[in-house]
Formats: C-alpha cells, sequence, structure tokens
C-alpha cells in the first residue's frame, strides 16, 4: 500500500487533496483556498462533482469551475487513495494577442493567392512536375491555417468576443460524415463511430466541429502506433457525452498536468514539428462554451480517452453572435487534420 504523507502535502506550493472512501481525508493549504477552509470531511462528490468522484481510470486530468475559475483536476488513484492536484488554468498562451493573429491572417491571404496564380499556371501548362513542388507548399498553407483557426478561437474566448452561434445540431451525422471522410483521407488509422441515434443537441456546428478535428488529430499525431480511433456518443438527462478514444501509446503519469497547456510546456524538435499544442485548449475552450467540461483519461501503453460533454439545458436564445452559415466539409478538414494528413491530400484533387 502507497503511504503518502500528509506533511509532505502540506509543504507542497500546489493544490494538493487526499481523499479515502471518497471523503477529503487532508487539504493543504493552497487546496483549502480553493475548495473552502472546512473542505476536510466532505465528500469528493459534493467538492468537485459526479465526473472526478465516479471515474474509475488509475489517472487522469478534466477541468472545472471551482468558485468562478477553471482548474486543471489531476487526479492519481492509489490501493486505497486518490490524489488530486489542482492548479489554475492559463487564460490564454503567451503572446496570442489580436497584432499577432492580424500578421499571421495577412501574410497567409497573400501566401495562398500566390500559391493559386501558381496552380493555374501549372495546371494550365500540364506542367505537373510544378503541380508536385506546390503539395508540401499548399500542405504548409493549411498547417499555419490550423494554428491561426486554433489561436484565433483561444484569443476570442479569452477576450469574451467569440462568435457563438447555437442552433439544433444532429450528432451523430455530423460524426458520421467526418469519419466517412478522414476514413477516405487517412486510410492507415480506422475512424468508427460506436454509437446509436441519440437525441439532436443545441451546439454551435462550427466549434462542435473544431472539438472533433482537434481530438482526432491529437489522436492520429500523438498517439504513436494508432490503428483504431473511435467515436462515442452517449445520451444522458442533462447532458450528451461525446468520447473520442484511441490505442495508441497513451500519455505517460509525469505528462498529464501540462495536457491543457502544451504550447508551454515539454516542446522538443519532434514535438514542435507536430502543431503548436493549442488543440486541447481548444476543444476544453468549445465545451465550455457549451456548458460541458472535457476529462481526459491516461492510459499509458494502451491508448487515450477524452470525453466532452455537451449541456442539454442550452437553449438557442442563447445566441451570441449571428454567424453566416457554417459550410464545413472538405476544407475544414484538410485544416482541422493538416498536422497529420500526407502532402497528397493538398492536390487538386481535393482542393476544388
Amino acid at each position: 500500500m502507497h503511504d503518502i504523507s500528509t506533511d509532505i502535502l502540506a509543504l507542497s506550493g500546489e493544490a494538493a487533496v487526499l481523499v479515502r472512501r471518497n471523503t477529503v481525508c487532508f487539504a493543504n493549504a493552497p487546496a483549502r483556498h480553493i475548495l473552502g477552509a472546512d473542505c476536510q470531511g466532505k465528500g469528493l462528490k459534493q467538492l468537485l462533482g459526479p465526473g472526478v468522484a465516479e471515474t474509475q481510470a488509475p489517472s487522469f486530468i478534466v477541468d472545472l469551475s471551482i468558485g468562478g475559475s477553471r482548474y486543471a483536476v489531476r487526479v492519481n488513484r492509489f490501493e486505497d487513495a486518490q490524489l488530486i492536484f489542482l492548479r489554475p488554468c492559463d487564460a490564454s498562451p503567451l503572446l496570442l494577442n489580436d497584432a499577432l493573429i492580424y500578421s499571421m491572417r495577412n501574410s497567409l491571404m497573400n501566401y495562398s493567392l500566390s500559391a493559386d496564380m501558381l496552380r493555374a499556371r501549372a495546371e494550365e501548362q500540364g506542367d505537373a512536375q510544378l503541380l508536385e513542388a506546390l503539395r508540401p507548399i499548399t500542405h504548409s498553407y493549411y498547417r499555419m491555417m490550423r494554428v491561426l483557426t486554433n489561436a484565433s478561437t483561444v484569443l476570442a474566448v479569452t477576450q469574451g468576443s467569440v462568435i457563438f452561434s447555437p442552433e439544433q445540431l444532429d450528432l451523430t451525422a455530423l460524426a458520421a460524415s467526418l469519419a466517412d471522410t478522414v476514413n477516405m483521407l487517412y486510410p492507415q488509422v480506422e475512424l468508427k463511430l460506436l454509437c446509436e441515434q441519440v437525441q439532436p443537441i443545441i451546439a454551435d456546428r462550427q466549434l462542435v466541429e473544431l472539438i472533433l478535428l482537434n481530438l482526432i488529430s491529437n489522436s492520429l499525431v500523438h498517439g504513436k502506433g494508432c490503428t483504431r480511433v473511435s467515436l462515442s456518443l452517449i445520451d444522458g438527462r442533462d447532458s450528451l457525452i461525446l468520447s473520442v478514444d484511441d490505442d495508441g501509446c497513451g500519455i505517460a503519469p509525469e505528462q498529464l498536468g501540462s495536457v491543457f497547456d502544451r504550447y508551454c510546456h515539454g516542446f522538443d524538435m519532434g514535438s514542435m514539428l507536430s502543431g503548436a499544442g493549442l488543440g486541447l485548449t481548444v476543444a476544453r475552450s468549445a465545451a465550455h462554451l457549451h456548458g460541458g467540461t472535457l476529462l481526459l483519461e491516461s492510459r499509458q501503453g494502451r491508448g487515450t480517452t477524452v470525453r466532452v460533454s455537451f449541456s442539454r439545458r442550452l437553449s438557442a436564445a442563447a445566441l451570441r453572435s449571428p454567424r453566416n452559415v457554417w459550410e464545413g466539409g472538405m476544407q475544414s478538414i484538410l485544416t482541422g487534420l493538416a498536422d497529420c494528413l500526407p502532402d497528397i491530400c493538398y492536390t487538386e484533387k481535393y482542393l476544388d
């Protein structure tokens, strides 16, 4: 049995809670500041909700609103106890601002216009060599568009200016259509939809698609050895749960605490080539807008599961800002999966 010393937890600068039999038996000073001075002796479900209290995974991380602030709650289960750490979620990555977004968008627009002119000339002249040379250039454009889309979303959420247009959405149909397209573009990994028809929800179609694409991309890019990604939907009374599960390498427990802000931690040359680390941040932020949350379960060597909840209490009357009809389709998929799709996908066959 693991002997967890409360003396060590008491000295920790990170908010830490020790739980036995679903009851808080110790909370250090930073944790009492967050959960209340009287949190010791209270039930875990009462303090952190059923999502934390009822999850049986040996280790996982979930974002929660506590006292009006967002926290990344990391849970490690021992034989007879749970050790829980709480860390404030960063509002937005450093250096992310309107000037940076504008500069990126302006440069990418010029980049796209030049590439389109070259492609048109190459097609007109039948220049196969130039068309082939344009593939990695076009692919790089879409990779940067993915970074820009995610960065713009995070900044807009942080500033409270995000366009949020909830409507009645058939999430089963959206997931099925997306799975078919991804399987066509990336047949190396099987993407399965494992659910029966569920009742439509009130949700923002563009943000939901952004959640799906970011979670699928994470599985394909970071789930080394992944051969299968499964999407499932679970209908509840108050919420709809979207689960994205893969059979890849999983996440090491020591890395679990920084998955929500990967843009700040743990970069090496290998990871720098696989995106800016904003995917989970975007998915988490979009879940918040839908009255839900995001939970990530680590199973090192066995895969990763991410569960996103969407509140069924959201009303279309919650419309904050109008948005033009969201087309979605191939362009959004080519952007959302740009970090894992091969260059061959960025040819006139799919771009048109």
